[in-house]
Parts: C-alpha cells; structure tokens; sequence
C-alpha cells in the first residue's frame, strides 16, 4: 500500500519528514500554493488536486493520511466512493470553524499570526525548536493562500455524511489539542463505522511532530492489522 500524506492548512509537506523517513513507499503530498504558486479556495478544489495526483501516479488503494485541513480533504475524498487501502484522520473534524481572532491576525500581521498558529497547534511542554520551525514553515507560504486555506476550512461541514465512509479508517489527535479538541475525533469515531480512535497523551494539534514516535507506532500498528 502506498501511504500518502496529506499536510494542513498553510503547512507544507515537511511537516510529515518525521513520517515519510520511516514509512516505506510513502510520500507528502504538496497542495499548490504550499509553498509555490496560488492556493485554493475550498477543501472540494484541494481533493480533486489530491485525485488528480493519485490518477497520474496511478496509485492503487491509497493510504490516506490527513492532518486538520488535510483530514478534511481526506474525508472529502473518501466520501466520493474512491477505493482506499484505509482513512487516517490526524488533528481533524468534520466540521473545522476557524476562530476570528486567528482569521484577521493572518489579515493584519502574517508574522504574529504564524506565532499564534504555532501556539495553539502545540501542547505546552512542546520543544521551542518545534515551533520555531513551524512558523519558519507558516511564513514560507503566501499569507493570502494560509487565509484561503483557513476559509475553506471554515465552510467546510461533513458533518451529516460521516456515516457514508466504509473504508478501514482510524482517528488520532493530540491529548492537549486546541485547534481541534479531543471531541472532534471522538465524534468522527462515533459516526465512522468500524473506526479507531487513537488519543496520544502529551501533544497538542501536531501531534506527529510532537509525539513522532508515538504516533508512527499507532500508525504502524493499524496497517499491520487486518
């Protein structure tokens, strides 16, 4: 099975180095505008890019693995009835409403606004250097691609189709998420037949940053399965 990563909102495809390194025929997808080019402007747009990828590397039964924006276009794609290998749901929901504050800051001041990303995507015992790197990846992209990407995040409600998704799938987020809170996975558990629910203690919303070693663990644990 080919496993492919599927980064967040204004992110890049280096937040998954920790994961590509260490699993076998895997890759990060790069969603246009991350960080070269013009973003897209809903999460629809971004899944049929990631189809699209699919279809030209003619990559059967793809592996799916989505974080916060990228589960949403995860979740997007799966409900179209592709053929998956499986459906790994990261920091994500069914329904992403961005806060305000978080939305004019990316507006006003990109740079204080990629700190405040930063801050609320990590526990509070996060290694400086994580954040660090983070915003250095957040001021990589253009400010106006990160608020579409927020935008699309925000309109975005799937909500009342969860059911309709038949795919293997597993839900995992951080214990100290703030931008998606542990009742987010717990509801895409609930409504996804057959899911599990991973919740690693000690992370916040990069949960596969903070808690590579960890999270890499439950992943391989759930592929091994039958």
């Amino acid at each position: 099975m080919t496993v492919l990563f599927i980064h967040g909102a204004g992110a890049n495809p280096s937040v998954w180095r920790l994961q590509t390194v260490h699993f076998k025929d895997s890759t990060a997808v790069e969603l246009p505008g991350h960080p070269n080019g013009s973003g897209e402007v809903s999460i629809e747009n971004y899944a049929q890019i990631v189809e699209h990828q699919i279809d030209e590397k003619r990559i059967r039964n793809p592996v799916l693995v989505g974080h916060s924006m990228g589960g949403a276009i995860a979740i997007e794609i799966a409900l179209r009835k592709r053929e998956l290998g499986a459906l790994v749901l990261v920091g994500t929901g069914a329904r992403l409403r961005v806060h305000p504050d978080l939305l004019r800051m990316v507006r006003g001041n990109y740079e204080e606004a990629a700190k405040l990303f930063a801050s609320w995507s990590t526990s509070n015992s996060c290694d400086p250097v994580i954040k660090e790197r983070m915003v250095g990846d957040l001021l990589k992209v253009n400010p106006k691609v990160t608020l579409g990407d927020l935008e699309a995040c925000d309109k975005f409600d799937r909500m009342d189709r969860l059911g309709e998704i038949a795919c293997r799938s597993i839900i995992l987020c951080g214990e100290e998420d703030r931008m998606t809170p542990v009742k987010y996975s717990q509801y895409l558990h609930e409504k996804i037949k057959g899911s599990e629910l991973v919740i690693i203690p000690g992370a916040g919303h990069s949960v596969m940053l903070e808690k590579h070693r960890e999270f890499n663990r439950a992943l391989d644990d759930f592929l091994a399965s039958p």
